[in-house]
């Protein structure tokens, strides 16, 4: 087949979204199909680095704390592309801007269009400079319209799936995993990760992944952290990412009598996350926004467990008490903080969850996760040719 996809964020951009279509797009290319992307360009990026099989919307960077660009709706290459290319399916990533244009042009060449749902959009209304109550039912019923012309819509979780059925979805939906590349992540040593950062080889070290913004909770989860810190001597908590919350981390971990054991390893390129991972002896997070994060299926493939808040997303991913622990979020930091506590005091515990982690997880792999895309294409081109004309 020849797949089209459209998608708001792509490399160089560091994101789950972004990871999840170079991924679609490896195991694609490794079963055997040809997978063209339309992305938008990052500002100051050299488009001459993308392989052949990639073209570049215009785009200028969103005036907002996001690390996506808002793309024009027409470029050159794009419009030569599809007019040349004779596609099997689309596969969109976003309901809007390039995401809404991939939709446009499979109902005008009469392509069956599949499109994935990554996140509960409404939860970054708050961004907007609108009511956000306004916002919100915009994006709830933009969504839905969107979904209600696709083929086939995937999303990560079974939580997410019931949510845009409330929401008034009714075409199919499957499951669709975000795929993780599990070898990259397995036999990795965190040795020098815990050198460069004067972390001790003794010390347990907590660890968190992503970007430093504030749909990531990210001050509930290092007050939570500081809770064990100051009642534990011998712990650490590494954080790899940047963003607009970091100085106000920073300022906090300062005030709670922690930056000597708090770090903060800025922004990574994504082939160096594997040796961070590894350094962890446990993964934490505060999120309530997020479905299913490579970080969390990235912290399982190296063997260690996921502790989380109670919430859609970290539900669908985490087995309490076999590869992690949730903390209801009534509970508050308090409660967070025992969970990590539970984990971090007992070796032996956290050590069998990251091993039964590590097995767990592989259902993620990225070759198993494009055999089922592969399947769900299948049904998709099915349905649109049994669509009544």
């Amino acid at each position: 087949m020849r797949i089209g996809i459209f998608t708001n964020t792509y490399r160089p951009t560091v994101n789950g979204v972004a990871k999840c279509v170079e991924y679609y797009e490896r195991g694609l290319r490794e079963r055997g199909h040809e997978v063209v992307i339309f992305a938008p360009a990052p500002e100051g990026y050299d488009v001459s680095l993308d392989s052949p099989f990639v073209y570049r919307f215009p785009a200028l960077p969103i005036p907002l704390d996001m690390d996506y660009s808002i793309a024009a709706p027409y470029g050159r290459g794009v419009v030569k592309a599809l007019r040349h290319l004779d596609f099997d399916i689309i596969h969109t990533q976003h309901p809007i801007w390039v995401g809404a244009w991939g939709a446009w042009y499979a109902r005008w060449a009469d392509v069956p269009l599949v499109t994935t749902v990554h996140t509960e959009y409404r939860l970054f209304a708050h961004l907007m400079p609108l009511p956000e109550p306004l916002v919100q039912a915009y994006l709830r019923m933009q969504v839905s319209r969107y979904c209600n012309k696709c083929e086939l819509i995937t999303t990560p979780v079974p939580s997410m799936r019931r949510l845009l059925r409330e929401e008034g979805v009714r075409r199919p939906i499957e499951i669709l995993a975000n795929p993780t590349e599990i070898e990259a992540f397995t036999d990795v040593s965190g040795d020098q990760v815990r050198r460069t950062y004067g972390i001790p080889e003794t010390a347990l070290l907590l660890g968190f992944v992503g970007r430093l913004s504030p749909e990531k909770n990210l001050p509930f989860l290092l007050e939570a952290a500081a809770r064990v810190m100051h009642r534990q001597p011998e712990v650490y908590f590494l954080l790899v990412g940047d963003g607009p919350e970091r100085a106000d981390l920073e300022g906090r971990a300062r005030r709670e009598g922690l930056a000597d054991r708090v770090v903060f390893a800025g922004a990574m390129p994504h082939e160096r996350v594997p040796g961070f991972q590894a350094a962890f002896d446990l993964f934490i997070t505060a999120s309530l926004s997020e479905t299913q994060p490579l970080a969390y299926t990235e912290a399982m493939a190296s063997g260690k467990p996921v502790v989380a808040l109670t919430a859609p997303g970290a539900q669908d991913m985490i087995l309490p008490g076999q590869n992690g622990l949730l903390a209801p979020a009534e509970g508050g930091a308090e409660g967070l903080a025992e969970q990590i506590a539970a984990l971090a005091e007992d070796d032996a515990r956290r050590r069998e969850m990251g091993t039964f982690a590590r097995e767990w997880v592989k259902q993620f792999d990225v070759a198993r996760v494009a055999e089922k895309l592969e399947a769900i294409y299948h049904r998709a081109r099915m349905h649109a040719s049994e669509e009544p004309i």
